[in-house]
């Protein structure tokens, strides 16, 4: 990880003067991590591109922002993260603002609909969606970027043991989440 932040950095300086190929190139390196960010977070397949390219308008109009005694990636993530947060919230305000009073339309999903997602993806996505995010974060990190638990260490910031005791209580919460006897809780 050490020679890709390296090279992270020095696209980002590329960037900072000027050369747009740079960021293309930044681009084309973490498109994957935004996607997988976005998707981890609950946003739906038809809306991860959407996602993608405006937190890539925010890290390019941010880009200033980005402090290098940290890697690229970490800042990006957590740049992404902050983004599906906030896109969340405001889908829910805005949902709450156009829902028609009682008895007008049902405002649920269809039932047909539901039943044709794949049930254990959406569990998992539910059950992921009510960790702690410092949890779900270590566990992203670790079991879908791949990442060594010292890179996570280093990229978050905290002590190797810290990010240890997140991987394990995660991993516990998430068991639980999906254990038959949580079901119903985990599909709230």
């Amino acid at each position: 990880m050490e020679d890709g932040a390296a090279a992270d950095l020095a696209l980002v300086e590329a960037v900072l003067r000027g050369d747009s190929a740079a960021f293309g190139e930044l681009v084309a390196r973490f498109q994957r991590l935004v996607a997988s960010v976005a998707w981890r977070y609950g946003v739906s397949r038809d809306d991860i591109e959407d996602v993608v390219s405006e937190v890539f308008v925010k890290a390019y109009e941010n880009l200033r922002r980005f402090r290098p005694d940290h890697p690229f990636a970490t800042w990006l993530y957590r740049l992404a993260v902050n983004h599906v947060i906030d896109r969340g919230r405001r889908q829910a305000r805005e949902q709450r603002r156009a829902e028609l009073p009682e008895g007008l339309a049902d405002p649920r999903p269809d039932p047909a609909a539901l039943a044709a997602e794949h049930e254990d993806a959406r569990r998992v996505r539910h059950a992921l969606a009510g960790l702690p995010t410092h949890y779900r974060e270590a566990l992203f990190l670790v079991y879908v970027e791949g990442w060594k638990l010292e890179e996570v260490s280093r990229s978050l910031g905290l002590p190797l043991g810290t990010v240890k005791t997140r991987l394990m209580r995660g991993r516990s919460a998430l068991r639980r989440a999906l254990s038959p006897d949580a079901a119903p809780e985990a599909a709230r």
